[in-house]
């Protein structure tokens, strides 16, 4: 019996296979992207608390937001504090919707468009590089470690609860990295993947929508000034625009991209 082949019909077979190479090729790239994003946090981690020089900066940002009337920070967490629901809400949001997303964003990017998601990818490797010296050189306490620092009076606390955070967990923590701040500044950066490879209202207003509520978790939490999110997403903004004009030269000048990268199926390692 011959076999009738349908136009514009795929196997589901062959469908669930080309779904489980693109999975195998995510995986690949994943296993280089993620020591180096490792190496970064090491790096972060790396310099002492200075809590004197990070407060001193605390209060240069807060004096520069006073003085442009956006200083709102603590009267946004004052107001959910008394909503236990809000406060948990606004918890889980900040703990586990930041990483979990992105990981869950990068496989979509990368099933949708390899090329879209290496230039995401490679945009969150330069910003978090770059960042580094920053870390180093202006440290700033958020505004949760504020009170004992012995700034109690801006009213900020810390609500998570102490025991899910109960001390600086080791090496790669940096609880005065704060400035500039990619726990906003990489979800700005999901939501302009999504605007770049789909083109539903939906996703689009899904996309801003939660990049807002995460600007609205970070700040009750206590744990970033408004300013460190600007300066996050300027970052990260500045970052994107390199690595797509790296991206176009690349494809303009392939042998030379072959001296220092390779390839493997759609993907260009290390970046």
């Amino acid at each position: 019996m011959a076999v009738v082949e349908v136009e514009g019909f795929q196997s589901p077979w062959r469908l669930a296979g080309e779904f489980a190479a693109r999975v195998f090729y995510y995986v690949v790239d994943m296993s280089v992207f993620v020591p180096l994003f490792i190496v970064y946090f090491l790096l972060r981690g790396l310099p002492p608390d200075r809590v004197g020089q990070a407060t001193d900066n605390a209060t240069q940002i807060i004096e520069i937001e006073e003085t442009l009337g956006v200083f709102h920070e603590a009267s946004w967490q004052d107001a959910i504090l008394h909503n236990a629901t809000l406060v948990d809400i606004a918890n889980f949001t900040y703990l586990n919707l930041h990483m979990h997303v992105l990981v869950a964003m990068g496989l979509l990017f990368f099933l949708v468009d390899s090329r879209k998601h290496r230039v995401i990818r490679n945009t969150i490797l330069l910003s978090a590089f770059l960042a580094v010296p920053v870390y180093m050189i202006f440290p700033v306490t958020p505004p949760r470690l504020l009170a004992s620092a012995g700034y109690a009076h801006f009213g900020f606390i810390d609500t998570i609860p102490s025991e899910v955070r109960t001390g600086k967990p080791g090496a790669m923590a940096n609880w005065y990295a704060a400035v500039p701040s990619y726990h906003f500044g990489w979800i700005a950066l999901a939501a302009l993947g999504v605007w770049w490879c789909w083109k539903s209202w939906i996703l689009r207003a899904g996309a801003v929508v939660f990049t807002a509520f995460m600007w609205w978790a970070i700040v009750v939490t206590g744990n970033h000034y408004f300013f460190d999110m600007v300066a996050g997403a300027a970052v990260v903004g500045m970052c994107f625009v390199i690595v797509r004009a790296f991206e176009q030269w690349a494809e303009l000048n392939p042998t030379a991209m072959r001296r220092f990268t390779v390839r493997v199926g759609p993907l260009r390692l290390p970046f």
